[in-house]
């Protein structure tokens, strides 16, 4: 349930954040929209590298290429809006995140895939979110007039943050230790003695 989540977040935020820059690409500068699809592209493709891998565990070299062909879907839509520079940077940024992603999901343990999945959800999230700030900042500079409201972006970091605590909790719910009947066993041949 929290790879779905997680691949969710990816989705709505990418789809989220080309809506987003659509209306606004015109008051950013080259150089920003270079780092902005940069950004993007590595956090977006890291993350789809590394939820590829935890779905397909043990196949290093078919989660690393499927990562890189759908990381390059996303870094296409995500660097469009900056013209042909915007987008190498995107596909390149997507190439190499989409490796390590792939890499990080193959090498993380079982038992601490939630950990992993948890943390780079919040990472990716505070990434994007400080991304459409710094697009925020170009439209007011460009522009003094314009008043860009936060408040939707704020809002929509603490509802996905929560929906991955919850997916947490539910997990960790659902989750039997399975060396618990052992260690009961241990404990009642020590009191017996």
């Amino acid at each position: 349930m929290l790879v779905f989540i997680s691949s969710a977040l990816i989705v709505v935020y990418t789809i989220f954040f080309h809506i987003h820059i659509a209306s606004k690409k015109q008051c950013v500068s080259p150089a920003t929209g270079k780092c902005i699809s940069m950004g993007v592209g590595m956090v977006s493709s890291t993350m789809i590298g590394l939820i590829l891998a935890l779905l397909i565990p043990g196949e290093l070299a078919y989660s690393t290429v499927l990562s890189i062909i759908i990381s390059g879907v996303f870094s296409y839509f995500i660097g469009q809006h900056f013209g042909a520079s915007g987008m190498i940077e995107a596909l390149s940024s997507g190439f190499m995140g989409a490796m390590m992603g792939a890499m990080l999901g193959d090498m993380t343990p079982e038992n601490r895939q939630t950990f992993i999945i948890v943390a780079m959800d919040i990472i990716y999230l505070l990434s994007i979110l400080s991304l459409m700030f710094m697009v925020n900042k170009e439209v007011v500079k460009q522009n003094a007039m314009a008043k860009t409201k936060l408040t939707p972006l704020l809002l929509s970091f603490v509802l996905s943050i929560s929906v991955i605590g919850i997916a947490v909790t539910m997990k960790a719910r659902t989750h039997v230790p399975l060396d618990m009947p052992e260690m009961n066993m241990n404990m009642n041949h020590q009191h017996q003695h």
